[in-house]
């Protein structure tokens, strides 16, 4: 029996990578924020890996945001170039 293959993006112009990248950054920039600026005197040993779980959600969040420029961007913008790392290019 052979698994069905799971994928984020159906191809060049679909914008559910976007949507999920906006989503994530959307749940996890806020509480690291907050955790960041005024930590809880009675947050103990939870502060430092719960730092790390939103900061690794918010470069997952980011990933996901790239992906959805590459897919999104037509070929020859500014968008697609900074997506793609191609900055010095015609």
């Amino acid at each position: 029996m052979k698994l069905p293959k799971w994928q984020i993006a159906a191809g060049p112009g679909d914008f559910l990578p976007m949507v999920v990248g906006c989503a994530i950054l959307f749940l996890t920039i806020p509480p690291f924020l907050m955790l960041w600026i005024s930590p809880d005197v009675n947050s103990g040993a939870i502060g430092v890996p719960l730092m790390i779980i939103l900061g690794a959600g918010i470069a997952f969040g980011f990933c996901f945001v790239v992906l959805g420029v590459q897919l999104l961007a037509r070929p020859g913008s500014m968008a697609y170039r900074l997506a793609h790392g191609r900055f010095f290019g015609r």
